[in-house]
């Protein structure tokens, strides 16, 4: 249906929405009646985390709150886990780390001791004595 208001045409396009008969009938001046209901698409109400006045609390379906409780905890016990191999890992890291210094520090001390080079040689050895 194409309207004008205030000199601006539009098209409106009613929305019609699906109704339903609900078993409410009744008679009135000889005429039955039935009530119709329009047809709700239900929403699940989005899970959250709240905090009023520092109590914390949770809004949505019962079971989706408790979903999201059980991945919370996981999560955390996942975290902890994760840190202490990371820790475990870290040490390994920096043990390769230090065992790759001193072998480049001996590759090179060599080759000064080759080359003959004494300055280089003495810079070399104070280095060595800092890592150890």
């Amino acid at each position: 249906m194409k309207l004008t208001y205030r000199g601006t045409k539009y098209e409106h396009n009613p929305l019609n929405p699906e109704v339903t008969a609900s078993e409410t009938r009744g008679m009135y001046r000889g005429q039955t009646w039935t009530r119709h209901y329009p047809r709700h698409i239900p929403q699940t109400q989005p899970v959250a985390e709240l905090k009023y006045r520092g109590v914390a609390y949770a809004i949505g379906d019962p079971l989706d709150v408790e979903l999201m409780m059980l991945s919370k905890q996981r999560s955390k016990v996942a975290s902890v886990v994760e840190s202490g191999s990371a820790n475990k890992c870290g040490n390994e890291i920096a043990k390769a780390h230090l065992t790759n210094i001193r072998r480049n520090l001996e590759h090179r001390l060599q080759v000064a001791r080759e080359q003959g080079d004494l300055n280089l040689i003495r810079l070399l050895e104070d280095e060595a004595k800092q890592i150890a």
